[in-house]
């Protein structure tokens, strides 16, 4: 661990220290941070989990089958087992709502927690003083957010190899998915055993951000911003970890590009070695001109459906009228995409973005792409080495393209495009 002197000058601020870390689950960080089943709310769990199971046995398998005779017919391609993953997928994202998001989903998740993660480091974070006050960072500067000045949040160590180091080994620190609603989902963990795998030295840390899915807008953005950034900051300045990547995808995509651009509005100075947006949320209420009608078709061959995408968008911003979300460089980064910030930011990490072409988020991820070549323009920092579109891919393809068998793994092309990309 490092000590004070090892910081820069803004540690006076950072109130990341010993007694600021609490290994023991108060009430406090138990209300605001864990989703678990709770009796008081015994009804809801049980309605709205019979509802959700009522749809998903009931109208999933319909549709499953509608949708699979029309690929098969309209022989628009080659059907495959591959069809029935993504159209299960995309229908069970479309009987979701945000109820059976907080009383079904993320409880059931949390279940599996004991038996994957140790005990969770709980963190108390004090926002920087000069995060607060620059004029650049709008979290703060718009009022009308009520942005807090201190946030708890928790993270589990997946993995921490025996004897590791932190002024050399690396250390990945995973985001995961799920529209900001959703806790990380066993998909994601399947993903991670594989990555421990192929890194036998490297440390695995899951942020385990308050999720949206509930009514209570003192949980919603710009908290799930604050926590990322807290986490980055604990790992960075109290672990000491140098070798750093930052991986995350959907909504995680959306968090790690938001962590260094929140580090760059704030004029920092550590910054990630690696940053990899896997199907970023580039844009997470705006949509370009045409954008809704080019999901609507997309969508048939992706595991996203247009009706979730836009649940999770309103969850994520919440019931706050009073503010425009979409001038948000926050929560639209690729409409609000600022290029001398961005010009900077990739002088500073290698960043890598990563989606398919059948993606319902492909449009913007595109636009999104383009714009951060065209930053880099005449520096090489982003290049085409930096994109993967994968041919016929889906949303969060590399996540959900598992395998137990780690040469089968590693020789997808998206899998070993972002291996090289870590080990470079």
């Amino acid at each position: 661990m490092v000590t004070n002197s090892d910081l820069d000058s803004k540690a006076v601020y950072y109130r990341l220290q010993e007694n600021d870390i609490i290994n023991v689950v108060s009430s406090e960080n138990a209300v605001q941070n864990d989703v678990g089943f709770r009796w008081s709310a015994l009804h809801l769990h049980l309605f709205h989990g019979l509802k959700f199971a009522a749809l998903l046995f009931t109208i999933v398998p319909v549709f499953i089958m509608f949708d699979c005779m029309k690929i098969i017919f309209q022989r628009k391609r080659r059907f495959c087992l591959d069809h029935v993953n993504r159209i299960f997928l995309r229908q069970s994202s479309w009987i979701l709502d945000e109820r059976i998001c907080e009383y079904v989903l993320n409880p059931l998740f949390v279940c599996l927690y004991p038996s994957t993660f140790s005990s969770p480091t709980y963190v108390k974070y004090d926002i920087p003083i000069e995060d607060q006050k620059s004029p650049e960072n709008n979290i703060f500067q718009n009022h009308r957010l009520n942005a807090p000045n201190t946030v708890s949040t928790k993270f589990y160590r997946y993995v921490m190899p025996e004897g590791f180091d932190p002024a050399t080994d690396p250390v990945l620190v995973f985001y995961h998915g799920g529209g900001y609603a959703l806790k990380l989902t066993p998909t994601s963990l399947s993903f991670l055993n594989n990555m421990r795998n192929a890194f036998p030295k490297m440390a695995i840390l899951v942020p385990d951000y308050t999720v949206t899915a509930t009514d209570d807008q003192s949980r919603k953005y710009p908290l799930q911003i604050l926590q990322n950034v807290a986490i980055f900051d604990y790992v960075v300045k109290t672990m000491g970890c140098k070798n750093l990547t930052i991986m995350g995808d959907s909504a995680g995509g959306n968090a790690v590009l938001n962590i260094v651009l929140y580090l760059r509005k704030c004029n920092r100075v550590i910054y990630p070695k690696k940053v990899i947006a896997i199907s970023p949320w580039a844009n997470a209420t705006f949509f370009h001109e045409g954008e809704r009608e080019y999901m609507q078709r997309t969508q048939e061959w992706d595991g996203l459906c247009l009706k979730s995408h836009s649940m999770f968008g309103r969850m994520f911003v919440g019931s706050n009228s009073n503010v425009d979300f979409t001038s948000d460089p926050f929560v639209n980064i690729e409409k609000n995409f600022e290029t001398e910030m961005w010009q900077d930011i990739l002088t500073k990490c290698s960043v890598m973005i990563t989606y398919g072409s059948d993606e319902l988020l492909s449009f913007q991820n595109k636009i999104l792409a383009k714009k951060m070549s065209e930053a880099s323009e005449g520096h090489n920092y982003f290049t085409s080495k930096n994109v993967l579109v994968e041919h016929q891919g889906y949303h969060t393809g590399p996540i959900l393209n598992y395998s137990r068998n780690m040469d089968r793994w590693t020789s997808i092309p998206s899998i070993a495009r972002i291996l090289e990309f870590m080990q470079s």
